[in-house]
């Protein structure tokens, strides 16, 4: 099926690891040109390489830490800079820290914030303004399951993500006439090294093993397995397609059934 993105340009944020080095991955195989940011210079520097070696593309790479404004600035200009303007914006970041109210400090609050939501309306202003130009952009957000079922030890994770599905839903309808389409990707647990880490906090929160807190993830969801990055790679690349243009602000969950609601 041919997505009609080849040659597009795309940003794609957090992608040393995990779901954003999926979904570099799997633009990079639909031909789109590609550039990629984290804070890990060292797993950057390795996602570049791989993702150049198997496709033969030059990937751009930039070192960004998206809590920081200055460096959101300096990785918009950089890619406009090597690449031309970004018509496909992917805004992902790693997740907040675990905790419920009493165990997150007022810092914590500063940084989650910061990163996980401020990135996001960050680099969404910073590229708006040449999709209007150019009648065509998509912007994906990369959430959570905790925006629409909270939970207590991700206090942090449920009250951010539902913020940043609330900004794409508030800003889609006012870029529609440019032919702008925001969605946001909600991924329940998905195997990724950010959900190991996860698995060890629920262990230590609960005061259960290691396997214990493995099973209790995997009891949440209908299918009895966990996601893999590739497969929400794969939801985003198709929303960020042509053949996904009747489709705007939506928050799509990729879960295995775990969302009780509907």
């Amino acid at each position: 099926m041919e997505l009609g993105i080849r040659n597009r340009t795309a940003l794609v944020c957090a992608a040393s690891s995990g779901i954003g080095r999926a979904i570099a991955r799997s633009l990079v195989s639909e031909g789109v040109r590609i550039a990629i940011c984290s804070r890990d210079k060292k797993n950057l520097r390795t996602t570049q390489e791989a993702l150049e070696a198997e496709s033969g593309s030059e990937i751009v790479s930039v070192v960004a830490d998206l809590s920081v404004k200055s460096d959101i600035d300096r990785l918009v200009e950089t890619v406009q800079a090597q690449l031309g303007s970004i018509e496909i914006l992917v805004n992902n970041v790693g997740g907040p820290a675990p905790g419920g109210l009493m165990e997150l400090s007022e810092e914590q609050w500063y940084e989650g914030l910061q990163l996980s939501l401020m990135s996001v309306v960050r680099l969404t202003k910073a590229v708006l303004p040449r999709m209007k130009e150019q009648k065509w952009g998509r912007i994906v957000a990369i959430a959570s399951n905790t925006a629409k079922e909270p939970r207590e030890e991700l206090l942090l994770s449920s009250t951010i993500r539902a913020s940043v599905a609330a900004f794409n839903k508030a800003i889609s309808a006012k870029v529609l006439s440019d032919n702008i389409l925001i969605h946001t990707v909600s991924p329940g647990p998905i195997a990724t090294e950010r959900v190991l880490q996860l698995t060890k906090d629920v262990a230590v929160t609960k005061n259960i093993t290691f396997e214990e807190a493995q099973q209790y993830l995997v009891d949440e969801l209908p299918m009895g397995r966990m996601g893999k990055p590739e497969e929400v790679a794969d939801l985003v690349t198709y929303l960020v397609s042509q053949r996904s243009s009747f489709m705007a602000g939506n928050f799509i969950s990729i879960d295995g059934g775990q969302l009780k609601g509907w």
